[in-house]
């Protein structure tokens, strides 16, 4: 051989090795890191599941919302021999048409989400079509035993991946708690990229449980009570509140129409709300007892006195302003008891301003309860220096002001149980921490004595004046009925109304307080003496059968039971 040639070729060979081992070098050694890297990605694939979601309960016990084990389907579309015996087999499993399947397994990524939250022997029946793609990895589904009770208070849940996030009341609100913490399940593949194996590399924790104030019971009687009232008088909507008038306690939270929470879409995202939380109305004549309240302990009302109430009504600033009662002098006590529109403008118009836009604000209008719900209603209580010549007489009547109903029920609640103003309480325990033997917040607004008197005049409203078909049989009932009206685009007409019944009971110690506000009522009438007071009487004998408090007065039994009951004594005897 020439040796040039032979010289050439060695050098050549010597350049060829050394390229190859500065490759080696630069690979092993230089860029070690990276490629090892690129190598555990191909072979490696970590996914997080997130471990069951904690149960939401009742206080009676009912399991208002919880998870179930599920598993979810991934596939490696590269690793699938015979796509179309594959969709033509697994799409009725998988309850999806072949074309949409078809679809996500062509233009998706490699790795795709079969289905998720699927049972496991379903699942185990897909992975058998294609065992080399096909891994199952732990699921949870979020299901509502009871339907859609208590619904708008529960909320509901989405998904982001395998991830259940929370979208609307307690399930939103509580998202980090009921959660918990995910597990981590890292899934090997071999050379020829096939799942080899499922590890779990991180347990997670379960998240924590979540119990209610509500009882499930009587939220169920509350809704049944509100879906008769809407059918019956054809209304927009209705809520409802029942709550311990001693501790806060909310007992009951009703707010319809609803929803499913399984399926949230099927709705209009406005019965997701929670109306006597979230929304906020002009009272009526349900503030009249808190205008008397501010108008005794200034002093300024005499005992016995009386108020012109002949001419059906008054102007002020230049309005007329109606009056519905029977032409006649009242006094403070008979003006609350037949709701006279007239008489309670006197009265408020002796008060200053100052004092009572204050009492008003001692009773919690115009800032949140502190309940804990998301975007719970503030409600309106404008001050003094922005009223005008009629808002004295306007506040007296229960106007230019707004109020949820729970802020209602709170006002209410401390005039039932001698002065005290409760923040309301609808969680009794949550991320391990129990409330149960927390003493109430409270703050005195009134005395005792001013208290009792306003029980009385109340009592008084059931038993002869406007709220006589608020009356529990075998229980001492007091209460106040209002009718508002409802602004729409802004603006107030003869149309929109609320219709509002307030009250507690059994008189003389009260122990529940019941608040029902039905929204624009418009078959047959719209007066709460015969729209709202007889839901809150439906609603009032429920609390108290369920929750069994004694009778304070002998039970009236209708007469025609009575003669039924006389006949079947007759037959026995016979």
């Amino acid at each position: 051989m020439n040796r040039r040639r032979f010289f050439a070729l060695v050098v050549m060979l010597g350049l060829g090795a050394l390229v190859v081992v500065g490759r080696s070098v630069q690979v092993a050694v230089l860029e070690h890191d990276e490629w090892k890297r690129l190598a555990l990605r191909q072979q490696e694939q970590v996914i997080e599941v997130p471990g069951p979601r904690g149960t939401i309960r009742s206080a009676d016990g009912y399991v208002l919302a919880t998870s179930v084990s599920r598993v979810a389907i991934q596939i490696d579309t590269k690793l699938l021999n015979y796509p179309e015996i594959f969709i033509h087999a697994a799409a009725p499993l998988l309850g999806v048409s072949q074309e949409e399947l078809d679809r996500r397994l062509d233009h998706g990524p490699r790795n795709v989400w079969l289905a998720k939250r699927v049972q496991r022997e379903r699942a185990e029946q897909v992975r058998v079509l294609a065992p080399q793609a096909i891994v199952l990895v732990p699921d949870f589904a979020r299901i509502y035993p009871q339907g859609s009770l208590a619904a708008p208070v529960i909320g509901f849940v989405g998904r982001e991946e395998l991830h259940t996030v929370g979208r609307a009341g307690f399930e939103h609100d509580f998202d980090a708690y009921l959660a918990g913490e995910p597990e981590q399940y890292l899934t090997v593949k071999d050379a020829i990229q096939r799942k080899v194996r499922l590890e779990r590399l991180h347990r997670g924790r379960a998240g924590y449980d979540l119990e209610l104030t509500l009882e499930a019971r009587l939220q169920a009687r509350c809704e049944s009570v509100l879906s008769e009232a809407i059918a019956r008088h054809g209304a927009r909507a209705a809520s409802a509140v029942v709550a311990d008038a001693q501790t806060g306690r909310i007992l009951a939270l009703a707010s319809l129409p609803s929803f499913d929470p399984a399926n949230p879409g099927a709705v209009r995202p406005e019965n997701w709300r929670l109306r006597p939380v979230q929304d906020a109305f002009e009272p009526g004549s349900t503030v009249k007892p808190i205008v008397a309240a501010a108008a005794l302990s200034c002093d300024v009302v005499r005992r016995g006195e009386r108020f012109d109430c002949r001419h059906r009504g008054t102007r002020v600033a230049g309005h007329w302003i109606r009056d519905h009662v029977d032409p006649g002098l009242y006094t403070l006590d008979e003006i609350i008891v037949q709701s006279a529109n007239v008489g309670i403008i006197q009265v408020a118009e002796r008060v200053p301003e100052e004092i009572l836009w204050r009492a008003f604000d001692a009773f919690g209008f115009g800032r949140r309860t502190g309940v804990g719900f998301p975007a719970e209603a503030r409600g309106l209580l404008p001050e003094p220096r922005t009223w005008s010549k009629l808002s004295r007489a306007g506040f007296a009547l229960g106007q230019e002001l707004t109020v949820s109903p729970l802020q209602l029920a709170m006002a209410y609640a401390a005039i039932a149980n001698g002065g005290w103003l409760l923040q309301p309480q609808l969680v009794i325990s949550e991320s391990g921490a129990d409330h149960r033997a927390a003493d109430p917040q409270r703050t005195r607004v009134l005395d005792e004595d001013l208290a009792r008197r306003l029980r009385d005049m109340l009592e008084g409203v059931v038993r002869e004046g406007t709220g006589k078909l608020a009356g529990v049989s075998g229980y001492r009932t007091a209460g106040k009925t209002g009718t508002a009206q409802r602004a729409v685009a802004g603006t107030f007409d003869d149309e929109h109304h609320v219709a509002w019944f307030a009250g507690f009971l059994p008189m003389p110690d009260p122990r529940l307080v019941v608040v029902v506000a039905i929204e624009d009522p418009s078959v047959n009438d719209f007066w709460a003496s015969t729209v709202a007071a007889p839901a809150f009487a439906d609603i009032a004998e429920a609390s108290v059968c369920l929750l069994d408090l004694s009778p304070t007065e002998p039970v009236s039994i209708p007469a025609s039971q009575v003669a039924r009951r006389e006949e079947a004594s007759a037959e026995d005897g016979a």
